[in-house]
């Protein structure tokens, strides 16, 4: 394979000129605030660079189909050929369906920051169909796990660090517990958990309690979002500020909360204790996010109502909190037939028992 079919993103110093120009221009900052800033310039980020990294994709796809001109503007690049072709080649290198549905969606977000103005919209609606209808996804089995089977490992994992010899496994058993905690009880996004740091994000309470913040800037709907966090995760957090974080390489040099061997706990980073924590419990490997579905299932079994609550605590919107609460009340009345079809039978069980019983007992007066 050539060194060209090998890219699979082109870095922002190789664009072609046209194209390094128009970003340029669009992340430029409104310092004279005159509001002739870029349109991009207020992204955060992670954002920012998700979205040059989708853009390089895109580019790096027309330098292997040897169309890319460095002369022409990016308005003119994505043609509807152009365009089913990246769709053809994405499928053809086996990437899901999902990941194959962000690439466009990332595409249609850059160019209306490097061309804005214009409708980018048909990016995304190829000949006029929605992209979940247009690039469908694969049923995925998911086991939902209760969230009490869970923290019973977490507990474990936070005593067998607490009793164990110091030395970097410690460390990390202790901010993994912590921070697996707080993802089963509170279930914050992986994008919220990296930016926390000592001073802003975590405030002390009575006895020992922890609660927890998260500005307009950290969370995905940009809406402020507050909670103080369960006495036994308050616990484990704790353990971990006193007796593991310091001892990390750079913490010293880093106000960031969640600390790696590395330096601050990066989004990979974050991604690795949770699979290979949930590898090593359940024999399968599941992201930070998994723990957003058990703790809205684990509210459901409860009650509807309380999926609506666990839903705003998760930072969801008003209408995915409703999707919720319509979820929940399904699930509530299926477990809830499931539980009196249980006892039904545990009754007529008995009464089976008190028969035989009976039967035995005029048996033995004879």
């Amino acid at each position: 394979m050539s060194a060209v079919a090998e890219r699979l993103s082109l870095p922002r110093a190789e664009w072609p000129p046209p194209d390094q120009a128009a970003l340029d221009l669009a992340v430029a900052p409104d310092d004279d605030l005159l509001g002739d800033g870029g349109s991009a310039a207020e992204l955060r980020p992670d954002t920012l660079v998700a979205l040059i990294q989708g853009y390089g994709q895109w580019l790096a796809f027309l330098l292997r189909i040897e169309e890319l001109d460095p002369n022409e503007q990016p308005g003119d690049r994505p043609t509807m050929a152009r365009l089913a072709a990246f769709r053809r080649d994405n499928k053809a290198r086996g990437l899901e369906p999902t990941t194959r549905r962000q690439m466009l969606i990332h595409l249609r977000a850059m160019l209306r920051h490097l061309v804005p103005g214009r409708d980018w919209g048909f990016i995304t609606r190829p000949n006029g169909v929605p992209l979940k209808r247009a690039i469908p996804g694969r049923p995925r089995e998911f086991r939902i796990r209760d969230v009490s089977e869970v923290l019973r490992l977490v507990r474990k994992l936070h005593r067998d660090a607490l009793i164990g010899a110091d030395g970097p496994e410690r460390r990390r058993d202790l901010r993994d517990a912590a921070l697996i905690g707080m993802l089963l009880t509170r279930a914050p996004r992986v994008g919220s958990i990296v930016h926390m740091d000592m001073t802003w994000h975590i405030l002390p309470g009575e006895g020992g309690s922890w609660s927890v913040r998260f500005p307009p800037q950290h969370t995905k709907n940009h809406h402020s979002l507050s909670y103080p966090l369960d006495g036994e995760v308050s616990a484990m957090l704790n353990d971990y500020l006193v007796e593991a974080r310091s001892s990390f390489p750079s913490a010293g040099r880093s106000d960031h909360l969640w600390m790696g061997m590395k330096g601050p706990l990066t989004k990979q980073g974050l991604q690795r204790i949770m699979r290979r924590r949930t590898s090593e419990w359940f024999g399968e490997a599941h992201g930070p996010h998994i723990c957003r579905k058990w703790l809205r299932a684990a509210a459901a079994r409860v009650s509807p109502e309380l999926a609506i609550d666990t839903a705003v605590v998760m930072g969801h919107t008003v209408q995915t909190a409703l999707d919720a609460y319509t979820e929940a009340s399904g699930l509530h009345a299926a477990l809830r037939y499931g539980d009196q079809t249980e006892e039904r039978r545990a009754q007529i069980g008995s009464r089976r028992e008190r028969l035989v019983r009976d039967r035995v007992d005029r048996w033995l007066e004879r």
